[in-house]
């Protein structure tokens, strides 16, 4: 059976050299990790499943809030660098898509930048324990490996509505200057300045449509 193009082996590689992996601060998902910490401590979470753990930055976020942790990735290279980085966590090698992966102990469900990856992204929920609080983020701009990116919470909520209660979705921009050094963030400029939106985007004008970002979406599993 062939590997498909971005199965474990793709990400195996991509976390081999992440820079983000070894330098967290800079990554641009920060904001977003951090906006998940507050919704899960709002909404009483004890004990978190991360279905897709990636290097553990969230985590190590989730950690520090006082959850107890849970999380799986099918990425054996991401698994272990979450095992270094947060070692009272517990972190194991597991597919989305497998039962087997969700017999872990947790009163709650993060999903941050998934679901868009994955084919059976509904098979993936259906798994997810009837009645858990789930909080899941999805982007709003195409990628290489995305299977899927959704332009509006109606599209969201057509998606997902038939297997989570949603009970609100917020829209969270892309830092234009994330991960960016100065003179990288100047140059990007420079090479938007041809198209017009985009270079308003980076500019912080209606960043979300032209520039990209997050769907965070909060509810239940029915």
């Amino acid at each position: 059976m062939t590997e498909p193009r971005f199965g474990p082996q793709h990400y195996d590689s991509f976390y081999l050299t992440d820079r983000n992996s070894a330098q967290p601060q800079t990554s641009p998902y920060i904001p977003l990790f951090r906006k998940v910490t507050e919704l899960l401590r709002q909404q009483g979470t004890r004990a978190v499943l991360e279905v897709g753990c990636g290097a553990g930055i969230l985590a190590e976020m989730l950690i520090a809030a006082g959850m107890a942790y849970n999380g799986f990735d099918f990425s054996p290279v991401a698994v272990e660098k979450a095992r270094t980085r947060n070692p009272s966590g517990r972190f194991v090698v597991g597919d989305a898509t497998d039962p087997a992966s969700y017999s872990l102990q947790y009163d709650g469900i993060v999903c941050c930048e998934v679901l868009e990856h994955i084919d059976a992204d509904l098979s993936a929920i259906t798994h997810w324990k009837s009645g858990v609080p789930v909080i899941c983020s999805v982007p709003n701009f195409d990628y290489e490996s995305h299977v899927r990116f959704f332009r509006s919470e109606d599209e969201i909520k057509k998606r997902y509505g038939g297997l989570l209660d949603i009970h609100r979705i917020e829209r969270l921009p892309i830092s234009a200057s994330a991960n960016l050094t100065w003179p990288e963030y100047f140059r990007r400029i420079r090479w938007a300045r041809e198209e017009p939106t985009r270079l308003l985007g980076i500019l912080g004008v209606n960043r979300f449509e032209w520039y990209g970002g997050w769907f965070i979406f909060v509810g239940r599993r029915r």
